[in-house]
């Protein structure tokens, strides 16, 4: 039977390392990624209203090959401009490390952002002490000198981990200072551990904007028919002799993935590569079952992105914020309840003669009260 290739034939012919790169290589450009993109393109077009951005999402949903994917796309957009002036970097990357003390190391922070923008400071004699100070002035100049437009920071989930509750509004309060001071746009992607920083104060909720890189639910008709189509497009872009029918087995794929497409895509990766050193020509059930994650370790994922989801869920009843404002009491809407305030008095007033004798029931001018 002709094998109708979506990989380059010649891959077949090369060392099964090739063959693995390849895939591993591969990104695909399916729905929820192309609707996060467009929400993050959007936000880093916007003249200047919002300075940070959080983009969030489970492990593995593919926020990284979203950065990646934004990068390549904003570095093609100022081709020119870069040819005209080799300074200009208009979109930088890190990845923020995770310190290896449970206190983020800002000194760590400052050295790897001065690096991606190559900035000369860092290949300097240093004289003196270095300080925390000295380093985020110097970002600030480099940033400015670079023209950049956005920052992105992967990862930015470990900007969270302080020793102290209190700090954790300074963490977001330095990289706003550095957006607002070099009128640079940072995004924030990471896990759901992001959100515990995104709305710490007022200043911040009003100048950031919240972008949810959501999984596919199984739940979703429309979710379902996406996932088996990245299913198949990813069968297809296997390089084997013969083509693996994944599709027959796409609720397995689900189940290990929970809709995840980078977390798919890495386990379709290390099985590959498990069935190619077998010498097999497909892949197989049991390939995939080798590969996959544990029932145990699925369960953990899992219930840490409920976790996350349910953070996020809408919640259409605002009545505990019209408590606050005053335009609704404990009882209901304000006006109801002033007139059950009136209504409450009133019987009140008319219970409060209960048990009173009248004045002309009084006996007057005699009788036994005479003395």
């Amino acid at each position: 039977m002709a094998h109708d290739y979506s990989f380059p034939q010649e891959l077949l012919t090369l060392p099964i390392a090739d063959r693995i790169s390849y895939f591993q290589q591969y990104t695909m450009a399916h729905p929820k990624l192309l609707i996060a993109a467009e929400k993050l393109k959007n936000a880093i077009d916007d003249p200047g209203f919002f300075s940070l951005i959080f983009l969030f999402g489970p492990t593995g949903v593919g926020k990284t090959t979203l950065l990646r994917r934004i990068t390549q796309r904003l570095l093609a957009s100022f081709h020119k401009e870069m040819e005209l002036d080799k300074g200009f970097i208009p979109i930088a990357n890190i990845e923020v490390a995770t310190p290896e003390f449970s206190n983020f190391d800002w000194k760590d922070f400052y050295l790897r952002a001065l690096g991606v923008l190559q900035d000369p400071c860092i290949q300097l004699p240093s004289y003196g002490r270095i300080t925390n100070l000295k380093l985020k002035t110097s970002l600030e100049a480099a940033l400015k000198h670079r023209r950049l437009k956005v920052f992105c920071l992967d990862e930015a989930q470990n900007l969270s981990k302080v020793a102290s509750g209190r700090k954790l509004r300074d963490q977001t309060d330095c990289i706003k200072s550095l957006a607002n001071l070099t009128q640079v746009k940072f995004v924030l992607a990471g896990t759901y551990d992001l959100l515990i920083l995104r709305n710490l104060s007022a200043q911040l909720c009003r100048r950031s904007l919240d972008i949810h890189f959501e999984r596919y639910k199984v739940e979703n008709e429309e979710d379902l028919k996406a996932f088996r189509g990245v299913v198949q497009t990813f069968q297809r872009h296997l390089p084997f002799e013969e083509e693996p029918d994944l599709l027959k087995y796409w609720d397995f794929c689900y189940e290990r993935s929970f809709g995840c497409v980078g977390i798919l895509k890495d386990w379709l990766s290390q099985a590959l590569a498990t069935a190619l050193l077998d010498g097999a020509k497909t892949l197989t059930l049991s390939h995939l079952k080798s590969s996959a994650y544990s029932h145990e370790q699925c369960m953990i994922i899992f219930n840490e992105t409920r976790l996350g989801e349910k953070q996020l869920e809408f919640t259409p009843d605002s009545s505990a914020l019209r408590i606050a404002l005053g335009l609704e009491s404990h009882h209901g809407p304000a006006t109801h309840s002033t007139s059950q305030t009136t209504d409450t008095t009133n019987t009140k007033s008319r219970r409060s003669t209960t048990g009173n004798t009248k004045p002309q029931r009084r006996p007057v001018g005699g009788g036994e009260n005479v003395g």
